[in-house]
């Protein structure tokens, strides 16, 4: 007994029931029932066999039959023109998604090197104002050594500047 909704079994070789949604390949093989003959070939091949029987068809007298044919031959080479058109867009439109997908990653990357070098120029500030404040630190401690160090004799510090200096110790 079958279960109630399992009726998509797959029959015959290909998915050729519209599940390819318009997609055609360049490479399909098509049958072309033509005016009195039956060919089958891609619609490039089936473009250039109507034109050889056209001209043959020409050559041979028989204009009817000839317009015949070239009607078939300009309707495979439509065909054909319209699966290369198809084809092309699809190309591109995969190339601007990559390109697109391209752009975000590259202006992601750009985004993190530019955060990148923010953090290092803050890291440098930093680094340069706790040099700055440690130098500031030093100096008012050097100044108030040097106070104590300097030459007593001519009231001069290391910096030669005088300053006062009481003798009578």
């Amino acid at each position: 007994m079958r279960q109630p909704g399992k009726n998509n079994r797959q029959r015959g070789r290909g998915r050729r029931n519209g599940h390819n949604n318009g997609h055609i390949n360049r490479n399909t093989t098509m049958d072309s029932n033509g005016p009195d003959v039956r060919l089958r070939g891609n619609a490039q091949q089936l473009h250039e066999k109507y034109i050889a029987l056209a001209n043959d068809a020409s050559a041979a007298g028989e204009r009817i039959q000839a317009e015949a044919y070239f009607q078939f031959a300009d309707h495979y080479f439509r065909v054909n023109a319209a699966i290369i058109a198809a084809a092309e867009e699809r190309q591109n439109r995969h190339q601007d998604r990559n390109n697109n997908t391209a752009d975000q990653d590259k202006s992601a990357e750009a985004k993190s090197d530019q955060d990148a070098e923010a953090k290092q120029a803050d890291a440098a500030s930093e680094q340069t104002e706790a040099v700055a404040i440690e130098k500031d630190g030093e100096a008012s401690e050097s100044t108030s050594t040097e106070d104590a160090a300097g030459d007593e004799s001519t009231g001069q510090d290391e910096s030669g500047e005088g300053q006062p200096v009481d003798l009578a110790v």
